[in-house]
């Protein structure tokens, strides 16, 4: 009979943290090892596997989580107690640490060098976590400043062995006489051992410009006689440069800034040792591509400010409070001004600049007006606003050049930030004239303001970043409304037929796809992943736009722009992502209006609308994307018994460690697997037979294997397939389908970031379905010889793909591993999948340096990695039913027992102290009777790309297309995320289903799933329907 324990209290469990292990200890893994014998390999078993007897309704599989790698990262690499909020990249590299209040470091005065010493030390207490070995030589206080509500900025620079890590910047944040916030982005300290050029500056600048020669002009240096406008052709420095933000990828590099041509600035990359240009991109910040980005003229008559030297009057605005006459030499040198100078339709690569003046007092040049009175407008905004002096916040003179021609000498279709001055063309044919748009002027003037605060690479995501933030000043400048460019399209226009360049609140902007003139993408899911466009900077720009439209709507212009500003200037930095804007507005927000304010739930909201980041605190919105529904049935555990004198092995109790019955006498070498609806479980007997059993009494065991050569099974969560290991040393799992009655054999390896792979492998262990029945979540026994002969084995988890849903055939195989760069010394294994959440596990950790035996939960989205338990062996963990709980294997007082502790909301972190469940036990299975309606939208790669929906989100009607022969019938279906079919539609296809369109405005708002059947096929697209 089972021995019941009655606990009033929590048991004091041995935890690792309390016991004495020595570096040499046993690793808790050997339990796990086989008898190394390789003599022979396992053959693929022939022999038809009996049935299952599952109480089957058919379960259509979920929507399938792609699964992937994720970095490792130490645990406990930071202590939660100090920390409110740890954040941390995909890549695994921290990029917001916020201390609990009263917990971070103090000021203890306000000089200069006092904020620089609590910075250092602030740094120095999260250096581990970080990924730096020592953050006082490696960071160095570039920008201290205190913005208007008194907080303190502290703005660092990475630097290795004295070159500049370049893109690696940080920002330390004080309020209450207190550093309390860390964000940024930066690099692990490099490994590169010489930091000596081969290739010298000199000779680096020639290789760049013989390149960029190749793309465009070479200018002649000219000066204009205006001293805010000369430049040089080439400045360069040394930094450590990784490609692509590459951990891996760092090299010694010249960072070279380009001006072949007045217009244009290129950065160039190259290799300090080799002299190959390792990246190069067009810097020059234009408000769209050639033809997609202006302003036209109003023909309204302004008041403007000009000034007058001797007899002439210079379009030169000395009325703001940044001018400053004593130093200024007017009108060639004017500090302070706003000044409007004409290039006299000449090229751009061969501009001559003349003042703009008058004799009188009167003007004839509308562009000219039009740029002035904008740029006046735009620094009022500023000033009255933001509290910004000027562009560069300084009161340095804004300067705007108008009638700019293109190379050819044609009328220019576009504007530019050259980094020094806005220039403006007269449309080329395509726009009207630019000068008189005021959220173009904005625009343009905002990116002089990214350049003098985080200066936000114009490539790729930061560069996307940097192209939405002018949108934004643009939109808050000229508010009437949400449309940028509406002003600079001519009417009818063939290229726009919005009448806009760019519409934050419908990014689609009536097209439906990237190719579009005027379309952007509105959410994650349709991001251009390309290189043109330097990365897509402006089509990609639409999601943080539309992001923002989002949350002003919500909260009001005023307030979100307070919010635009703060994440801008305070919190992003040169790389920032779009995960990194998110967390820039959210910061911002706290610190305006307080940690859960409606404004704070309303930025998370808006930005988790367009894909970015998790679901907020606002509201009961719907469940995330790939989140399963709960089982509805009773749950229970089944626990197997240690007793010696207990002929009993499996026993089923209640979730509480009672009521238990009694299931079988076999004795096991794994635990049992347990189908979703907890009808029948399958298992390995001692003598390596599998065996089935059902899981209501009578509990009726039947062999459906009976070759002798089994180690461990698993039953996918609808009984359709098995996976099973064998007792030889065999680098494989064997996978069972009912239907094919037909087993595969699936080799195990190591994959790696080249073409190839390693054959490390020696056998797989634990072994777990996800809920799609395609991939297998499993441990291996590793084996590599090291350079000096000595062998280094360790375990890990691995993930490979077995079925294809979409094909109903085998998988290709794929491994992803669980971790990338697993430390020397760590083992892992034993993994288990949440209940709920396809990319949340719980696993065993075993440090083989330090003695530490965890339980711990990793995130596969958010690459988040957390303590659960700190054990004293193997825990073999398994989730609740809520996911609210893990039941595990431990210790207390020397007898193996089932404990279980409580998880906070992120299912990776425990909550609450550990107790024991279930006295002489371990290997615990926490199963449901219920059965769950889940459907299967298994993408296929070939006919998914063929169909398109949009708006996305949608308000009322959403539309999509597919391409299909004429005539063919066609049936349209909407399900919500519990595979719930909601809405249905059918019809005749044309050669191109592109207006056909489906009424959603009865839905409530979330995520649903779009499916439409065409000629056998089935494509499938996920939308968001919006308030």
């Amino acid at each position: 009979m089972k021995k019941i324990y009655l606990f009033l209290f929590s048991l004091i469990f041995v935890l690792g943290t309390n016991v004495s292990i020595s570096q040499n200890a046993t690793n808790p893994f050997s339990v796990k090892q086989k008898k190394m014998d390789k003599s022979t390999e396992q053959k693929v078993p022939t022999a038809k596997v009996e049935a299952l007897n599952v109480q089957q309704t058919t379960i259509n599989n979920y929507e399938a989580y792609e699964y992937k790698s994720i970095p490792f990262r130490k645990p406990d690499a930071l202590v939660d107690l100090n920390y409110s909020n740890i954040k941390y990249e995909k890549n695994g590299l921290l990029n917001l640490a916020e201390s609990k209040t009263g917990l971070g470091v103090p000021l203890l005065s306000r000089s200069e060098e006092s904020i620089k010493n609590a910075a250092h030390e602030y740094l120095s207490n999260i250096h581990q976590a970080m990924r730096i070995n020592n953050s006082n030589e490696e960071f160095e206080s570039v920008n201290i400043w205190t913005d208007d509500i008194n907080h303190t900025h502290i703005k660092m620079q990475q630097f290795y062995k004295g070159v500049k890590v370049d893109g690696g910047q940080v920002i330390l944040h004080a309020r209450d006489g207190e550093i309390y916030r860390f964000n940024g982005t930066y690099f692990p300290t490099p490994k590169i051992s010489d930091v000596v050029p081969f290739i010298q500056s000199q000779e680096a600048e020639t290789i760049a410009l013989a390149d960029v020669a190749e793309i465009t002009s070479i200018g002649e240096m000219r000066s204009f006689g205006i001293k805010q406008l000369e430049y040089e052709l080439a400045v360069s420095e040394l930094v450590i440069y990784h490609f692509d933000r590459d951990l891996e990828s760092e090299k010694l590099a010249w960072h070279i800034t380009l001006r072949p041509n007045f217009l244009e600035t290129w950065e160039y990359y190259v290799d300090a040792k080799t002299g190959d240009v390792l990246h190069k991109y067009d810097a020059t910040c234009s408000d769209g591509p050639a033809t997609a980005n202006a302003t036209d003229l109003h023909g309204i008559n302004r008041t403007i400010n000009t000034y007058q030297v001797g007899s002439n009057y210079y379009m030169i605005d000395a009325t703001k409070p940044m001018f400053n006459s004593g130093q200024s030499s007017m009108p060639g040198n004017p500090i302070g001004a706003i000044m409007t100078v004409d290039a006299n339709f000449t090229p751009v690569d061969d501009m001559t600049i003349n003042y703009v003046l008058s004799s009188n007092n009167t003007w004839s040049d509308p562009s000219a007006v039009s740029a002035h009175f904008n740029g006046s407008i735009t620094y009022d905004y500023y000033l009255n606003t933001h509290g910004r002096n000027s562009i560069n916040g300084e009161g340095g003179t804004v300067i705007a050049v108008v009638n700019v021609n293109n190379e050819q000498g044609q009328s220019l279709a576009n504007a530019y930030w050259t980094g020094q001055a806005m220039l403006y063309g007269n449309g080329g044919g395509v726009f009207l004239p630019l000068a008189g748009g005021l959220d173009v002027a904005a625009h343009e003037m905002t990116h002089g303001v990214i350049q003098n605060t985080a200066n936000l690479k114009y490539e790729y995501q930061p560069g996307a970043i940097n192209e939405s933030m002018a949108d934004i000043a643009g939109a808050m400048v000229d508010r009437t409304n949400w449309q940028i460019g509406e002003q600079v399209i001519p009417a009818n226009s063939p290229y726009f037929p919005t009448g806009a360049l760019r519409d934050m609140a419908d990014p689609h902007n009536g097209g439906t796809s990237l190719g579009d003139n005027g379309y952007q993408p509105a959410h994650v899911d349709e991001m251009y992943t390309g290189n043109d466009d330097h990365g897509g900077v402006h089509s990609n720009s639409g999601i943080i736009n539309h992001a923002y439209y989002l949350l002003a709507e919500t909260i009001g212009k005023d307030k979100s722009e307070r919010l635009f500003y703060r994440a801008l200037a305070n919190y992003m930095t040169q790389t920032s992502q779009f995960i990194d804007c998110r967390l820039a507005f959210e910061s911002a927000a706290k610190d305006l209006y307080g940690s859960g304010s409606g404004e704070h739930n309303a930025v998370a909201d808006a930005f988790y609308a367009v894909g970015i980041g998790d679901p907020g605190t606002g509201g009961d919105g719907s469940a995330p994307p790939g989140e399963i529904p709960v089982n509805p049935g009773q749950d229970y555990i089944v626990s197997y018994d240690v007793d010696p004198f207990n002929q009993t092995t499996l026993y089923k109790s209640n979730t509480n460690g009672g009521d238990f019955v009694a299931m079988t006498t076999t004795t096991l070498k794994r635990r049992p697997s347990i189908v979703d609806n907890g009808s029948v479980g399958v298992m390995i007997s001692e003598n390596s037979e599998m065996t089935s059993i059902n899981m209501n009494s009578p509990f009726e065991e039947n062999v459906i294997s009976g070759e002798l050569i089994w180690d461990n099974v698993a039953v996918s969560k609808d009984g359709s397939r098995l996976a099973a290991i064998t007792t030889s040393i065999d680098s494989a799992i064997y996978v069972y389908d009912y239907g094919k009655q037909q087993w595969a054999k699936f080799h195990l390896y190591t994959p790696t970031f080249g073409d190839g792979t390693v054959d490390n492998v020696l056998y797989a262990d634990a072994i777990e379905w996800d809920y799609t029945g395609q991939y297998i979540i499993y441990d291996a026994y590793n084996e590599l010889v090291n350079d000096d002969g000595q062998n280094i084995d360790y375990w890990d988890v691995g993930i490979i793909k077995v079925w294809n849903n979409g094909s109903n055939n085998w998988g290709d195989g794929n491994i992803f591993k669980l971790f990338t760069g697993l430390p020397e010394g760590v083992s892992i294994g034993n993994p288990s999948l949440s209940k709920n959440t396809p990319f949340i596990l719980a696993f065993d950790y075993f440090d083989q340096n330090s003695g530490d035996i965890k339980i711990m939960g990793a995130n596969l989205e958010t690459g988040d990695v957390g303590t659960i338990f700190n054990n004293a062996i193997l825990g073999f963990p398994n989730y609740s039913k809520l996911d609210d709980k893990i039941v595990f294997s431990a210790l207390n007082s020397g007898e193996e027992v089932v404990g279980v502790i409580g998880l906070s909301s992120d299912k990776i972190n425990s909550s609450g102290n550990a107790s024991s469940l279930i006295g002489v036990a371990k290997w615990p299975v926490w199963y449901s009777t219920g059965t769950r309606d889940l459907m299967d939208v298994e993408e296929n790669d070939i006919n998914n790309d063929h169909l398109m929906v949009y708006p996305n989100p949608v308000q009322d009607y959403l539309k999509f297309s597919i391409t299909s022969r004429s005539n063919e019938e066609f049936s349209v279906g909407v399900y919500n995320i519990m595979g719930q079919q909601i809405l249905s539609d059918k019809g005749i296809s044309g050669v191109n289903i592109s207006e056909h369109q489906i009424d959603v405005s009865s839905l409530n708002s979330g995520t649903y799933i779009v499916k439409v059947s065409v000629n056998g096929n089935v494509y499938n697209r996920k939308f968001v329907k919006g308030n």
